[in-house]
């Protein structure tokens, strides 16, 4: 999965959270990434790789005169590490597959196990299963909104966002900027997803 993004402003994403490896490559520009409390400057024809659960920030510092420009790939082939943890295989399948009902039921009925004992695991884990779902849905909302190929009004509905609930909103709370802000800062140079990650 590959994204094209270009601002002719300051622009920040604020906590990003991937369940894969993500590879930045900025093409034009300023570009910043902020990760483990520290900035760092990237240049054109270099590239940073963010492991798997690294929170990050990115900064596009680009102006009229000088837009900055970079890429973000998830790898075609991103398998997980033998042992991971459950949380981390969860969050990875609901990254791929966002659509589902992932509920505590869904996935324990899958593992073969009581929906109280995988409640009990990812909380011994340090983690809740409503806030892994919302964090990887918000995730696969961000990529899908920067490809286009979803259309606006469709995005909720295929990242299986609950229809009660504000997407734009949370969206908004978790990057700092709106959905259609990142659909129109990828459009400038068009886009390429690969839906060959799975």
């Amino acid at each position: 999965m590959r994204v094209h993004l270009q601002s002719y402003s300051h622009v920040s994403l604020h906590r990003l959270f991937l369940a894969f490896p993500l590879t930045i490559a900025p093409t034009q520009g300023r570009s910043v990434i902020r990760r483990r409390g520290h900035e760092r400057l990237l240049v054109p024809g270099q590239q940073v790789t963010v492991e798997p659960f690294e929170a990050v920030d990115m900064y596009l510092d680009g102006s009229s005169a000088q837009p900055s420009a970079c890429t973000f790939e998830i790898p075609r082939r991103a398998p997980g590490a033998p042992g991971d943890a459950l949380h981390h295989r969860i969050s990875r399948r609901v990254f791929l597959q966002p659509q589902y009902a992932w509920s505590a039921g869904f996935i324990a009925e899958r593992l073969d196990m009581p929906a109280s004992q995988l409640r009990r695991l990812l909380f011994s884990q340090g983690t809740a299963l409503t806030e892994l779902c919302r964090t990887q849905r918000l995730m696969r909302l961000l990529f899908e909104a920067m490809a286009g190929d979803v259309a606006m009004n469709d995005l909720q509905r295929f990242v299986g966002w609950p229809p009660n609930s504000d997407a734009e909103s949370a969206f908004y709370d978790r990057f700092g900027v709106s959905m259609r802000t990142v659909r129109r800062l990828a459009s400038h140079q068009g886009t390429e997803l690969r839906r060959s990650i799975a």
